[in-house]
């Protein structure tokens, strides 16, 4: 038998008098008040300067729109592609990074990306008290999902994806839920973001699963159901979307570019692209987060008094988050935009059933609520903790702090060269060379996978490994003109220094080698360097 969703909420009890006593009785439920705190101190998880080494590429592509006032149609940075369709899909990112870096420099894109990863987190929490789940399931549940998708976050366009991704299927729950005009916000949101970045084809996706499946629910009364002319509106505003992610530099062929990129990627080494190694610590709460799923679910369907919490919307979209993240690494996120607020939902559930159950074997009173120094005090922690973070990366992102993680005396050397460098350089650090270097030097690859191609990858990894099967590393190197390598002491460097290519620095333990007339280079020296 469905239920028909859309009815008024119950009455709530006046509210105090006055603001003041409003938040005093706020602050005095100990439960809203770590809920509040959880919320603040997740505020600081996408809070990060230097996880993702592409930051620095993705403020110079910016940079260079911005100088030109178009988009670049071929490869710029790589001289082993130089040239090669390029799609730049994630242009307005990349020209808002590029404007934030120059007023305030990383830290303040740092700043931006942490807000739009709070952002999401909140749509998490709203989507999680649609659904009726009280403070301490919300907290629980949001510290969750901040700690699963912390390893994808940072300074990344992606995190754009993670955001609009939870904004969307809040929109269009509480517009199935309470009608209104909100489901069309979602035309003008994917017109941003599909210039923002290709991820809006999993918006597309997701939507196109809650109409479907609300149809279904509808059409053989399968739990609680929309009206139905909320379902036609929803899929009329997902068509606009449709229409409205094709304004952007590649019209419907972004959608093309989107939906076969991910396949691609998964033939190259980058670890992001692969699935979760769940051996890794960094990827344990993602594994919490799938087997708690799985046994509330197991739990909620198997109890007949619970079955209706249990949406087929909800399963629809969390198999197929589960399944995009067990592919993808980077999908980690997504995957907590779509099961964070059934989890919430089904964890509210059992766990008032379970209270239910105790108040009537027992007799059970409510907890009275606590003076309002235990908020406050709750509140000032989550604030200094996030402040705490704010300080570590405003660090990170200093001078010094990046001079620590890159090697910025061995490209300061780079920028002496009286003519253009080929660098070949390792993947992490390509990103940092375009920043300081170009266009008076390139690199042999960087993170913009796709343009480059396959073979580019695989012969990177030859060159890294110091292959001496044919082709081998150094005939790899000489057959793309290398000029430079600015790699770790090891193989590949041992086997330059035995052919003639000369050390020049050892920059933190990345050693550069020049090939040729290295005269230019004498006498440069970086502090720390156990070489000079």
């Amino acid at each position: 038998m469905a239920t028909l969703i859309g009815a008024a909420p119950p009455a709530s009890a006046p509210e105090a008098s006055t603001p003041r006593r409003r938040l005093l009785a706020w602050l005095s439920d100990p439960r809203r008040a770590l809920l509040a705190a959880v919320l603040i101190l997740t505020g600081g998880v996408g809070l990060d300067a230097l996880s993702d080494p592409d930051v620095w590429w993705h403020i110079r592509l910016g940079d260079w729109i911005i100088a030109h006032h178009q988009i670049p149609a071929g490869e710029l940075f790589a001289y082993t592609a130089l040239g090669n369709p390029l799609v730049v899909h994630e242009w307005l990112s990349e020209t808002i990074f590029a404007a934030l870096a120059a007023i305030g420099g990383l830290f303040l894109v740092s700043v931006l990306m942490g807000l739009v990863a709070w952002s999401a987190l909140a749509a998490t929490v709203l989507r999680g008290r649609l659904r009726g789940a009280g403070p301490v399931v919300l907290a629980i549940g949001v510290a969750l999902g901040a700690r699963a998708a912390e390893p994808v976050l940072g300074t990344r366009p992606q995190v754009f994806t993670f955001a609009l991704v939870c904004w969307t299927l809040w929109i269009a729950e509480s517009y199935l839920r309470s009608g209104g005009r909100r489901h069309w916000l979602l035309p003008p949101l994917f017109l941003l973001w599909a210039n923002l970045h290709a991820g809006f084809i999993a918006g597309i996706g997701f939507l196109v699963i809650v109409v479907v499946m609300e149809a279904v629910k509808r059409r053989w009364a399968i739990g609680t159901v929309a009206p139905r002319r909320r379902i036609t509106g929803l899929a009329m505003a997902v068509g606009a979307s449709v229409l409205a992610a094709c304004v952007n530099p590649y019209g419907p062929g972004l959608f093309v570019f989107a939906a076969t990129t991910g396949a691609t990627e998964r033939q190259k080494g980058i670890i992001e692209w692969q699935s979760p190694n769940f051996a890794d610590p960094a990827m344990w709460v993602l594994l919490a987060l799938l087997l708690t799923f799985a046994a509330l679910t197991v739990t909620v369907l198997a109890r007949p008094s619970l079955r209706r919490h249990f949406d087929l919307r909800d399963f629809a979209l969390a198999a197929v988050g589960g399944a995009l993240a067990l592919t993808s690494v980077r999908n980690t996120a997504i995957c907590v935009a779509v099961m964070i607020p059934p989890w919430m939902a089904m964890a509210a559930a059992l766990t008032q059933s379970i209270a239910a159950r105790r108040t009537r074997e027992h007799q059970v009173t409510r907890s009275r609520h606590a003076a309002p120094v235990m908020g406050i005090a709750l509140i000032a922690v989550s604030v200094f903790g996030v402040g705490v973070v704010g300080a570590r990366v405003a660090q990170n992102a200093s001078p010094p702090g990046i001079a620590a993680a890159y090697p910025g005396c061995a490209t300061a050397l780079l920028a002496r060269s009286p003519t253009t460098q080929r660098v070949f350089t390792a993947y992490g650090t390509g990103g940092y060379v375009i920043y300081r270097l170009w266009p008076h030097a390139s690199v042999y690859e960087y993170g913009e996978s796709i343009s480059l191609g396959t073979g580019v990858f695989d012969d990177y990894d030859r060159i890294a490994a110091g292959a001496t099967m044919t082709p081998t590393a150094l005939q790899l190197l000489a057959s793309s003109n290398t000029t430079a390598v600015l790699y770790p002491r090891g193989a590949l460097t041992a086997e330059l220094r035995s052919i003639g290519w000369t050390q020049t620095v050892d920059d933190h333990g990345m050693l550069l080698l020049l090939r040729g007339d290295p005269s230019w280079a004498r006498g440069a020296r970086c502090a720390g360097s156990p070489t000079g």
